[in-house]
Order: structure tokens, then sequence, then C-alpha cells
């Protein structure tokens, strides 16, 4: 399924979307949203906005499933009452948008060209991929912070533990949560590559070396899934290009990687599913590795979605399984 939701209007008038392909979602985001979707009554396509309804907001939303679209526009007073959730958990995944934004495939655009059918496009307003530098560029086509990183380091001045929570909210809308009391370290980042970047929470690297760690902590999502929002919160946090392709190779080819086994068993009448986690990490980098790669990407242009199946010479074992773009 997926979702293309725009919100726009009220007194400040901001356009606010998001565009949501539910096959990348976590289980439970999945069953949620899809659930939402089933219990909206948003079955057909219908407009219904009153003639005095510009300071009310308004809402456009697109879903597909089975082939099939549907497209509703209506405001705050004619919104069904049943779709109220829905809009709601939308609402609370969408960023700031540039009108005109779903039309026109600009920022969080879903690209169904690729192999999978599920990678993500994200362009600025000016039409620049997002992997790649250029005029226009801006935080917003790479998602959002939600809060500030509180937290109290440990007597060992390696560890700190979250005292607030901390979120950022992905170009598609995903949400991934560092919770208050979680226990970080930058550990998830090879720690060969921090000499590149002077520590895991150092600067701009900070707030996504945070949600990456208690990404890689819960590993609700795929390794594939959780080292590619690491990519995009660095760029959402203000790392350059060159550096934030540097630590996405290294997170990707040397970070944490895991299995996830779920099996089904019925106890007294009841189905219940047994979820097992493999921890599959490869072996850290050496230090030459990390040499060739920083030298690598400071003399090559590259791609953001290349970097999964990139070979770079005196760096051994690329590409990896299950390299498609998540």
């Amino acid at each position: 399924m997926r979702i293309t939701f725009t919100q726009s209007g009220g007194f400040a008038g901001r356009v606010r979307g998001c565009r949501i392909d539910t096959a990348v979602l976590s289980a439970e985001e999945r069953r949620t949203l899809e659930s939402l979707v089933a219990t909206s009554g948003l079955d057909a396509s219908f407009t219904r906005v009153a003639e005095a309804s510009r300071d009310r907001k308004c809402y456009e939303i697109r879903i597909e499933r089975g082939g099939v679209g549907i497209e509703v526009t209506c405001d705050d007073a004619s919104l069904p009452a049943a779709a109220r959730p829905l809009v709601a958990n939308l609402a609370a995944r969408a960023v700031p948008c540039p009108p005109g934004w779903a039309d026109a495939g600009g920022a969080n655009a879903i690209d169904g060209n690729s192999a999978s059918g599920n990678s993500v496009r994200e362009t600025s307003a000016g039409g620049n991929p997002a992997g790649e530098s250029g005029p226009g560029m801006s935080p917003v086509e790479w998602g959002r912070f939600d809060g500030v990183v509180v937290a109290r380091w440990h007597d060992d001045g390696r560890e700190m533990t979250l005292v607030e929570p901390f979120a950022y909210v992905d170009p598609r809308g995903c949400r991934w949560e560092a919770a208050a009391g979680v226990v970080v370290n930058g550990a998830t980042i090879p720690r060969a590559f921090w000499s590149l970047i002077g520590g895991p929470f150092e600067g701009r690297f900070r707030n996504a070396s945070v949600v990456h760690d208690a990404a890689c902590i819960t590993r609700t999502r795929d390794w594939q899934a959780t080292h590619r929002m690491f990519y995009e919160a660095c760029r959402c946090g203000g790392v350059d290009t060159v550096m934030a392709h540097t630590m996405y190779f290294a997170v990707w080819h040397f970070g944490p990687r895991w299995r996830i086994e779920e099996r089904t068993a019925v106890v007294a009448g009841r189905s219940l599913v047994e979820r097992i986690v493999h921890d599959e990490t490869p072996p850290p980098p050496t230090a030459a590795e990390v040499d060739a790669v920083a030298t690598y990407f400071r003399t090559h242009d590259v791609a953001s979605d290349a970097i999964p199946t990139l070979v770079i010479p005196g760096v051994r074992g690329c590409p990896c399984p299950g390299s498609r773009r998540r």
C-alpha cells in the first residue's frame, strides 16, 4: 500500500506532506497504518471543501492498494470522523514541503522504477538527487528530528543514558525512536572510522548516532533500513555529502547486521510468534581499509544508492547480501 498525504491551509498556511510505502515499514507500523486505512471509511474518491475554508486545514490523501487508487480532498469540517485517526497518524509523519510537491514528484517522491519497487528517490525543490550536493538542497528533504538529545554521561566517559526521548522521522515518514533510558555509546559506527569524524557524538553526527545506536539495539527493522536511516539522519543533521557517504559505507559494510527469524507455535490453542534475532556482524575493518574508503570518497563522486554494492579496491567483502535499497 502507498499513501501520499498533504496538509495545507490553517492560519499559518504551511504545507506539510509525506509519502509512505507500507512495504518498508516495520511489521507493527505496517499493521497499524493498514488498520487505520481499513477503518477510515475512505474507500472511494471524493472532494468536500467548504467555501469558507481558507483558515481551515485542508487534506489531500491518495491511497493505492491492490492496483486500485483513490483520491480524497477535504477540509477539517468535512473530514469523516472515522478518518481522523488516520489523518492524525499521517500528520505526525509529515514534514514541511513546497506547494505542489506531491504532483511535481518532489521531496519524498516514491520511485517505482527501482528493482525492488520500494525505493525512494529524494529530490530537492530544485530537482537535485538527494545523494548529491547542489543548489536548493535543504535538511527538510532529509526528514526531521523530534526533540533534542538530553543525556547523562556514565563515569567511564564512553556511554550515556538518554534522559528524555528523542526521535528521527525519515523522508518516508517512518519514525525512529530513541527512548528515555536507552544506553548509547556510538559503537554501532565501526570504531576504526571514528578517527575521521572525531567520535560518534561529535558535532553534526550526534543526532544520527543516537538514533542509529537505539535502532541497532532494538532491531525492530532490518539492518539495511537501519543503516540507510543513519545516512539520511546524517544529512538531516547537516553532514556534508562526502563524509555522509563515507560513513554510510562504513556502517553498511562493517556495521551491525542481523537476521530476524519468526517461529510460530500453538500454545493452549493460541498461535504465538517467537522472534529470534541472529547477529551477523562482519569483522571490523583494518586501518588500511579505512584509509582506502576515506580516499575513495574524497576522490570519487558516488550516488548514495550505489554505496551498498560499491566495490572499493583494497576493501574486502562487497557487495553484501540483501543490498537492495530499503
